[in-house]
């Protein structure tokens, strides 16, 4: 998939009419002509990869920021709404002529996603879920032919015995205030899709890892800088993860698929299961250092993904090959920063 450019890739069914009365048939997303993306979460650590994989595709790309939001290290030539997701002309002002939206904003306290809410709970149900549904209606109301909702694996919990694994249709039952905002999210888009008759589907990503900007957000820098500098290693973790790039590629599958093979549906996003120790290992033969590491995992997996509905799309994962990659670019970056 990688580079592939539009061209190469087999032409979406066409999406229904809109149902407002109109008759008005809204631009499939891949079509002739430029399209135009809007996006909330850009300079967040999953949407920095959808606003390379949207540039490298040719799309014009419209992007919700705060005043504040960093937004060095991205492509040129993205159009910036400036507000945040409790804006409602801010939200108006993006999706306005937009062809399609993909929502990955999410608004929490630093560092944390699981807990993310902090000591606010209101507040981040009120940035969250009424910003993400308010966001979803003034696309609908602009005529948007299609909304991609970055949900979570976390919509499932800890549901499952170890070891067994859950698939799209799985029910959710989620167990954290985060799991619970994204399955809200989930059902809201479903709704959309079934009462208006617009293509609205939502995308379930695991942990997600890649280089990205600023640095310090990057998964498993800390684990290099601890090797570089001698320190104590954190106990090792058994976890799923997925490439950021590879999210960003089913992103672009998903705006793209026949709108009745995707509409109202939720599609799991994972890759690998991963033992941090292994990581560590790599990251040390990298860097030259012989040390003593970690034990190995010993954390029961919760949770692993089948993904079939975004393979069934003609999906594929990087898998190892791209974390060995992004291995070796890990490591260099640990090198330049100390």
């Amino acid at each position: 998939m990688g580079g592939e450019s539009p061209e190469g890739r087999q032409a979406p069914a066409t999406d229904r009419p809109l149902a407002d009365g109109s008759g008005r048939q809204p631009r499939t997303v891949g079509s002739s002509g430029s399209v135009l993306v809007a996006l909330t979460g850009a300079t967040g650590i999953v949407g920095r990869f959808v606003v390379e994989r949207l540039a490298r595709e040719g799309a014009q790309i419209r992007a919700l920021v705060r005043p504040l939001s960093d937004r060095r290290e991205l492509p040129p030539g993205v159009e910036w709404a400036v507000g945040g997701m409790t804006d409602s002309s801010a939200l108006s002002g993006l999706v306005e002529g937009a062809d399609a939206v993909v929502h990955c904003a999410y608004e929490h306290v630093p560092g944390r996603y699981r807990g993310g809410e902090g000591d606010d709970l209101p507040g981040f149900w009120r940035a969250n879920l009424q910003g993400g549904v308010e966001l979803m209606h003034k696309a609908r109301e602009a005529g948007v032919s299609r909304l991609v909702l970055m949900s979570s694996r976390a919509v499932f919990g800890q549901q499952s015995r170890p070891g067994s694994w859950v698939d799209d249709d799985t029910r959710p039952v989620p167990d954290t205030h985060y799991g619970a905002l994204k399955l809200a999210l989930e059902a809201q888009a479903s709704a959309f899709a079934a009462v208006d008759g617009v293509c609205f589907c939502s995308l379930r990503p695991t942990g997600v890892y890649g280089v990205t900007h600023p640095l310090e957000r990057t998964k498993w820098l800390d684990l290099a800088l601890k090797l570089l500098r001698g320190e104590r290693l954190p106990e090792a973790r058994r976890a799923t993860e997925v490439h950021g790039r590879d999210v960003a590629a089913a992103v672009w599958i998903l705006l793209r698929a026949p709108a009745d093979v995707v509409s109202g549906r939720a599609f799991n996003c994972s890759d690998l299961i991963i033992d941090t120790r292994d990581i560590t290992a790599e990251l040390a033969s990298r860097l030259g250092i012989q040390r003593e590491l970690q034990p190995v995992a010993t954390n029961p997996l919760r949770n692993p993904m089948r993904t079939a509905g975004l393979r069934g799309l003609g999906w594929q994962a990087g898998g190892e090959a791209l974390l060995a990659d992004t291995i070796g670019e890990l490591a260099a970056a640990a090198n330049r920063v100390t």
